[in-house]
């Protein structure tokens, strides 16, 4: 069975009134991020794991749960401070996550392109393009810069401070591209079965996006990790990030399964 609009709506919403009312009122607001996040992983991996080895969207989507799955991995390892030399583990695989997105988005969009059955671009459609990568580009080199200025005389920083003050750069980078692509994605696959097949794409591109919104706060409250949020709004955001890239995975697995 098929998500429908409604009921991915209702699941969000329901995910965020957990985070925000229910988990703070019985003190289990950590254990549930962990949730969120496994859960993004798990329902990537179900989507992989609907595709049989040879099928073209394989790849995209278990590189995807790779990235999602090192998440929890790089919490684990923050969790027991396990380092290498002055570098913590758990920032050099948050880098490797974000790495593994853009490369998985960039492989469905050769998968989408390679069928020969996406749309033309004609000179509006490249115009509106530009204008969504140039929007996209501005507000990503503005995070950058607010993140830069905070950062303060890098020449002065540790080999640690300069790999934790990175992370956020790099998540900004990496937020920007995925939702860029994710708009891509999502005119790609529009023409295909009516757009049914877009629902997916559509909620990979919200969590892009959502998340690029999380990199402002973690700007704006100089943080380094989701866990160090205070204020509703940012943890909303970052809730229904993750449970948007959940259902992406699930989506495509009813789909498939159909």
């Amino acid at each position: 069975m098929r998500l429908s609009p409604l009921v991915v709506v209702m699941i969000l919403a329901a995910m965020v009134g957990i985070r925000l009312g229910v988990a703070p009122a019985f003190g289990f607001e950590t254990i549930f991020q962990r949730a969120i996040e496994a859960c993004a992983g798990l329902g990537v991996l179900a989507a992989a794991l609907a595709f049989e080895r040879g099928d073209p969207p394989l790849r995209p989507w278990a590189t995807l749960a790779a990235a999602m799955l090192i998440v929890p991995l790089a919490r684990l390892t923050l969790y027991f401070d396990l380092n290498v030399g002055d570098a913590k583990i758990g920032y050099l695989l948050f880098i490797l996550s974000n790495v593994l997105c853009i490369v998985a988005l960039l492989g469905f969009r050769s998968m989408l392109v390679s069928t020969g059955l996406t749309p033309e671009w004609t000179s509006s459609a490249r115009i509106r393009a530009l204008i969504i990568a140039a929007l996209i580009i501005a507000g990503g080199v503005g995070l950058i810069s607010a993140q830069l200025s905070e950062m303060g005389d890098l020449s002065a920083m540790t080999a640690a401070g300069a790999l934790s003050a990175s992370v956020t750069l790099i998540s900004i980078i990496a937020d920007a591209v995925i939702f860029g692509i994710g708009l891509l994605l999502v005119r790609l696959v529009a023409p295909m079965m009516g757009g049914s097949v877009a629902q997916p794409y559509i909620l990979v591109a919200v969590g892009g996006a959502i998340f690029l919104f999380v990199d402002l706060f973690s700007v704006l409250s100089q943080v380094t990790t989701q866990d160090q949020f205070t204020s509703p709004v940012p943890l909303a955001l970052a809730t229904v990030g993750w449970s948007a890239i959940a259902l992406a995975g699930l989506s495509q697995r009813s789909q498939v399964r159909d």
